[in-house]
């Protein structure tokens, strides 16, 4: 399932003041937008996306990939936090 460009678009921009942390899949943010918490997955060798959200009926897979624009405000903003 994808979501709107609305909602992606609204995703990729609050990622962008989230808190990253590493995983063996890259770096991870937990965004939240109305009732649910959809995940933002940003590694080494493909454009950022978001992999999955959670809300009250549980964990749905959605998908759908930052556009380069998106992904290069991401990563800029990645790059001035402080990651262990």
């Amino acid at each position: 399932m994808d979501v709107s460009q609305a909602t992606a678009d609204r995703i990729f921009e609050a990622a962008c003041t989230a808190t990253f942390r590493r995983t063996n899949l890259g770096l991870q943010a937990e965004v939240k937008d109305g009732s649910y918490t959809y995940y933002v997955q940003a590694g080494d060798e493909f454009l950022a996306c978001i992999d999955g959200r959670d809300g009250y009926g549980g964990a749905e897979y959605v998908f759908t990939n930052a556009t380069p624009e998106q992904d290069r405000a991401l990563r800029e903003a990645i790059a001035s936090q402080d990651l262990e």
